[in-house]
């Protein structure tokens, strides 16, 4: 039976934690198409080689995991899309009485999402871990061969790619634990035998420790897996007693989303180019999961060195040349000033400026006037920053949010 909700409702009304991960995660038009009647979430997975199908009926589960997600939806509006012996699949309709389509829902959830208190607490809270229980339980599949719970990484624009690093930077998962695969950068996608998305993934004991599982299925595969047996249930949460892996603080994921973002995405690859993206991240053939690549960067230097030399306000391209590297000079300038909280040092929130443009958006430096027209002309060069900053500050007009950028000046 289908059911549904409206999507002004869901707009309007408290949302739960697990709900907004599953949104975050992927949100589904149907019909296909720009203005759909209808949004869905999903869950969707198959039966696995680790557990014998005597051993657990993936056909009679399907009904509880109904009951829990709709439990942790807060909504008793999931459905049962599929049910048999090899797989599940649950869906959560809403109607789309907004006339709009996936990605501007996307983005008024995401809204949404920033006004919630528990999210802007610093801690590892329970509520942050049941965003990323829905973040990536829905779609997340567990890969024994190399320990980690992955999900393929879907998205309609820049601004959604990054979701991943929002997820980290909001949500205080750990990025040592955090892990984004660019399989688009493999042989097997340019030559077309064998195209698979990127993936984000998340080390699969730091998951089974300190995060949990809601679905059964996908405990009890990491239960045979890897012939773990001591567990527990705390508030339908499966935990287990397990040994973390240490690893390194690297920040190579935060690398790879931006590199991905600036040279991969939307990009016409052909084997050549692939080559040379592959050296530059420094991957080996060996080791093209990406695991513990590179060394370790600030956010700032990342940045630096991923985006292009190039001024965001004057367009200019050569500024005088650093003795260290001989590159052209640039400074990295916060949109969101960051002395307004720790959460605006994203890199989704930077742009470069060369020194003349960013001394000239120091706190009364020059009229307002100037000040805010210097600020809309970098929104509307980088479209990306404006979807970050409109939708951290909750304001979609232009011109309403580089008044409002001005006024956190410092």
């Amino acid at each position: 039976m289908l059911v549904s909700i409206k999507a002004t409702d869901v707009l309007k009304f408290e949302i739960k934690p697990f709900l907004f991960g599953v949104f975050f995660s992927r949100i589904m038009p149907k019909p296909d198409g720009n203005k759909p009647e209808m949004f869905y979430l999903y869950t969707s997975f198959r039966s696995s080689k680790a557990v014998f199908k005597s051993d657990f009926s993936l056909e009679d589960y399907a009904h509880k995991l109904l009951e829990q997600y709709n439990y942790f939806s807060g909504y008793e509006n999931w459905s049962i899309h599929a049910a048999n012996k090899n797989r599940i699949e649950l869906r959560f309709y809403i109607k789309n009485d907004l006339n709009i389509n996936s990605s501007e829902f996307y983005n008024l959830i995401y809204k949404k999402l920033l006004n919630e208190s528990w999210l802007h607490n610093d801690k590892f809270n329970e509520e942050k871990k049941h965003f990323i229980r829905g973040y990536m339980e829905p779609r997340g599949s567990i890969d024994t061969t190399i320990k980690l719970i992955a999900q393929d990484y879907f998205y309609n624009n820049s601004f959604e790619l990054k979701r991943v690093q929002l997820l980290t930077d909001m949500m205080n998962l750990p990025i040592s634990h955090a892990n984004f695969n660019p399989r688009n950068m493999q042989p097997q996608y340019v030559s077309g035998t064998n195209k698979r998305n990127a993936q984000f993934r998340i080390n699969l004991f730091f998951y089974a420790k300190n995060i949990g599982f809601i679905n059964e299925y996908k405990a009890k595969i990491f239960e045979k897996a890897y012939k773990i047996t001591s567990k527990y249930i705390d508030k339908g949460i499966i935990y287990f007693n397990c040994n973390v892996p240490e690893v390194s603080s690297s920040v190579q994921f935060v690398k790879y989303i931006n590199f991905f973002t600036n040279n991969i995405y939307n990009k016409d690859l052909n084997a050549e180019k692939i080559k040379v993206l592959r050296k530059q991240l420094g991957f080996e053939d060996k080791i093209a999961d990406g695991i513990n690549l590179g060394r370790n960067k600030t956010i700032i230097n990342i940045f630096d060195e991923i985006s292009e030399d190039k001024c965001s306000l004057c367009g200019t391209t050569e500024t005088f040349t650093k003795k260290a590297n001989g590159r052209q000079s640039f400074q990295i300038h916060h949109m969101i000033p960051f002395h307004n909280g720790v959460e605006y040092d994203n890199i989704a929130n930077l742009v470069k400026l060369c020194p003349t443009c960013h001394a000239s958006l120091k706190k009364g430096a020059s009229p307002k006037i100037k000040q805010v027209s210097n600020l809309i002309t970098i929104l509307h060069k980088q479209e990306a920053v404006y979807e970050y900053t409109s939708a951290a500050l909750g304001i979609d007009n232009i011109n309403e949010l580089a008044e409002t950028i001005w006024s956190l000046l410092g």
